[in-house]
């Protein structure tokens, strides 16, 4: 019999893991004593996991095996997220190389073909993470996509709708044009810019814009109320000089404005602003919309229709310039500018009808849990990071204008716009109920709202047996990136749902970088796939390199 020289890993490593599942030394031990749970964060289900993945079943495994040889009946139960936006925009630049796009296909056969493409990347998921060696037992597998996980999506979002924390309004959210969805706030990452700011000649008023595009969206002048040299013209109506025509716009006075920005008067677009929005909501101010879904110019524009943001902002300036109405250009103003954290196209601030959750409620009792310490965190710092997170949140918007997802149960009545109706029939467009016709509203839900539920859904709430055993989760460990979008949502949501905290602690590791310094992200393209190292090193030394 002739040995090798040097272990040789592969050849050992699989058949060592098919006899650990195979004998089910991944359950849960009847004859543990005491019980210790671990909901695994679910992968995006989008393509094969990078070594990022490996530092959290690295970390996982440690703390799974560990209790298993302290005799503890333990669970580590695995899933996958279907992921929605981030798993579109791959499919996204999959069609693209096809020379296609989504605006080729229905919503229903975009979602068939995206499905497709997730249950091929699932083999890859399950085969790599079994590679790795993670102890996770797969009879527990759940996927975000799964019927249970969507009716308790839908059940929440039910006693949301009953408990009058669920409610749908024209309001300003973050658009990204490039992919046509809104965002939440805090999915929305800032850049430093230097941007040109625009000194126009407005009525009596001189004032500096970054964007004199949207003066045709334009229903008022705000200066601050103590300030001296504009006291005269508060609460009049004033006459502006416009590159298509004059038009009459009136000035009010908010403490918003900064004395110290430009001249101290700044135009009011609320359908393109944030700030200008709350100003027009405390003055009564008509909002009017001049840039459409796909990042153009639309009719109130004039001859401008048509024309992108940035190119109508240049052809603006220059034709404001023509009728003397341009001052000057500041070429280096230095501001911060939201960016979609996919594509890096700048946010546009787009009225749309949206359905949000009112998260003062939520946020209350989890505040509440923080301050009395029922959640550990690891760091501890995070604790206090969060508290301060959640007394400042805003209402969650939570629909997103993509067809892979769980799509919102509601229904609009065709002959009332404000006639709505909770009914789980999603699978139609039409329903008819009590003599009325409705239409599905054709958004889903934002993903971190079905995964918000992810320490109880995967444990068969309400009902099932590993529920009574495993809830509250041991420790929900994951990556510090995801505190506020992730860890906050799952305490809301698990106190509201079930009354008492999802987890007991909290341990938040720190993120394997690509090498642009940027978080390693399929959608972005920046990932390294560990396969190479596992075939040359194999698992063993892989985890305990990155751990350490």
């Amino acid at each position: 019999m002739q040995l090798s020289k040097a272990y040789e890993p592969h050849e050992y490593e699989s058949t060592i893991y098919d006899l650990w599942e195979q004998s089910g030394a991944f359950e849960p031990n009847p004859k543990g004593k005491g019980n210790y749970c671990i909901v695994l964060p679910p992968p995006n289900a989008n393509a094969k996991l990078h070594v990022g993945h490996t530092l959290v079943m690295g970390i996982q495994d440690i703390l799974i095996r560990y209790h298993r040889m302290k005799g503890e009946r333990v669970l580590w139960a695995p899933g996958a997220d279907h992921a929605g936006f981030e798993t579109q925009v791959v499919y996204e630049k999959h069609l693209a190389k096809q020379g296609k796009s989504r605006f080729d296909f229905t919503r229903e056969e975009l979602y068939e073909q995206i499905k497709v493409f997730v249950g091929q990347n699932r083999q890859e998921f399950d085969k790599i993470f079994r590679t790795l060696g993670a102890s996770v037992d797969w009879q527990r597998f759940t996927f975000t996509l799964d019927q249970n996980v969507v009716d308790t999506a839908y059940n929440t979002f039910k006693k949301m709708w009953d408990d009058g924390l669920i409610y749908r309004g024209e309001r300003l959210v973050n658009y990204c044009t490039q992919h046509r969805t809104g965002f939440a706030d805090i999915e929305v990452n800032y850049e430093d810019k230097t941007s040109p700011l625009y000194y126009l000649k407005y009525g009596p008023f001189e004032l500096a814009t970054t964007r004199p595009e949207t003066k045709f969206g334009d229903t008022a002048v705000a200066v601050h109320p103590k300030d001296p040299r504009y006291t005269q013209y508060i609460g009049k109506v004033i006459t502006v000089e416009g590159v298509n025509g004059p038009f009459e716009i009136r000035v009010v006075a908010d403490e918003m404005v900064d004395i110290n920005f430009g001249t101290g008067v700044v135009k009011i677009t609320p359908a393109h602003d944030f700030n200008d929005w709350e100003v027009a909501q405390r003055h009564n101010l008509e909002a009017i919309r001049v840039i459409n879904h796909d990042g153009t110019m639309n009719h109130r524009a004039g001859r401008f229709e048509g024309m992108t943001v940035l190119e109508a902002r240049k052809a603006v300036a220059e034709a404001l310039k023509e009728k003397n109405l341009l001052i000057k250009i500041d070429n280096n103003y230095k501001n911060r500018v939201g960016v979609c954290y996919k594509c890096g196209t700048p946010i546009e601030p787009m009225l749309l009808d949206q359905w949000f959750v009112k998260m003062d409620k939520l946020a209350k009792p989890a505040i509440k849990a923080l301050k009395d310490n029922k959640i550990k965190f690891y760091p501890d710092s995070k604790r206090e990071e969060l508290i301060t997170y959640l007394k400042n949140v805003k209402d969650w918007n939570i629909s997103r204008q993509i067809a892979w997802g769980i799509p919102i149960p509601a229904f609009q009545n065709v002959d009332d716009s404000d006639d709505w109706i909770f009914n789980t029939q999603v699978s139609q467009e039409i329903i008819e109920q009590n003599g009325k016709t409705y239409r599905r509203d054709n958004d889903v839900f934002d993903t971190w709202f079905s995964s918000g539920h992810w320490p109880f859904v995967t444990l068969g709430y309400p009902d099932g047996q590993d529920y009574k055993d495993f809830y509250p989760n041991s420790v929900m460990e994951t990556g510090q990136d995801i505190l506020f979008p992730w860890v906050s949502r799952m305490i809301c949501i698990g106190l509201y749902i079930t009354g008492e905290i999802p987890f007991k602690d909290v341990y938040l590791h720190g993120m394997v970088r690509a090498e642009d310094v940027r978080k390693m992200s399929k959608s972005l393209g920046n990932t390294l796939d560990p396969d190479k190292e596992l075939e040359l090193y194999g698992s063993d030394s892989l985890r305990m390199g990155i751990i350490a």
